[in-house]
């Protein structure tokens, strides 16, 4: 079950146009802004039913958000959670944001996302799988480093992906891959193999897109129906 937790005027504007979700609606500090006290909302459910958290899609960038991804974070302690998109520019705007990560933590930027992380830029060819590694152990986190060559390290052991396909580069590709990163943890995979798994899936539905429509006029919704076409070949075929 996933459960969208938005502004108040958000979840009152979407809710009923996706039957496939549930909402949980935040407090604001102004119409569609999340007021930063909303993080203790979450607080209250988060040891009770919530198996895994995905931060970030979505959000955008007013006064406060930044204060709630890092109180949402302090509180989630040893709930498996995603850090994305602007999850990721919050950390980069937030001194100390190492310290501050839940025990089980998966951040999955782009090489610009990185480059604000890390505070340089994000070099090319094999020294890109070295900066991924160097990042994991310093940040304590699994990291996804995304691109055409996707990375996923924890430090110690790494995974490349090295199937470049165009068709994953469409907006909202990598919100969907965050989202089937959350999926694994709630499923019950330990970090590393719930990234590993989930790059692989995603970049496999790209494949069957890839195949079916070409590399060009995909979207983001594709991408997401066809990670179970995806999960099964794999399935299958183990």
């Amino acid at each position: 079950m996933v459960t969208v937790a938005a502004a108040r005027t958000v979840v009152e504007t979407i809710a009923g146009e996706d039957p496939n979700v549930t909402f949980f609606p935040l407090a604001e500090s102004q119409p569609g802004v999340v007021a930063t006290g909303a993080a203790a909302q979450l607080s209250t459910v988060a040891g009770e039913r919530i198996r895994a958290l995905l931060i970030g899609p979505g959000l955008a960038h007013a006064p406060g958000t930044d204060d709630f991804v890092i109180a949402v974070l302090r509180n989630a302690r040893s709930t498996p959670t995603v850090v994305d998109a602007d999850g990721l520019n919050a950390l980069a705007r937030t001194e100390g944001w190492r310290e501050l990560l839940p025990t089980k933590t998966i951040l999955t930027p782009h090489d610009g996302e990185a480059a604000r992380l890390a505070g340089r830029v994000v070099p090319a060819g094999a020294a890109r799988v070295t900066f991924a590694e160097r990042h994991a152990r310093d940040w304590g986190a699994i990291l996804v480093l995304k691109g055409p060559v996707t990375v996923v390290s924890d430090g110690k052991k790494t995974y490349v992906h090295d199937q470049p396909n165009p068709t994953l580069g469409v907006g909202g590709s990598g919100d969907a891959l965050g989202g089937a990163v959350a999926a694994f943890l709630a499923r019950g995979l330990v970090p590393l193999a719930a990234a590993a798994a989930a790059v692989w899936v995603h970049g496999r539905a790209g494949g069957l897109l890839a195949s079916e429509v070409g590399e060009s006029g995909a979207l983001a919704t594709d991408i997401v129906e066809a990670l179970p076409r995806a999960l099964r070949e794999i399935v299958e075929r183990r």
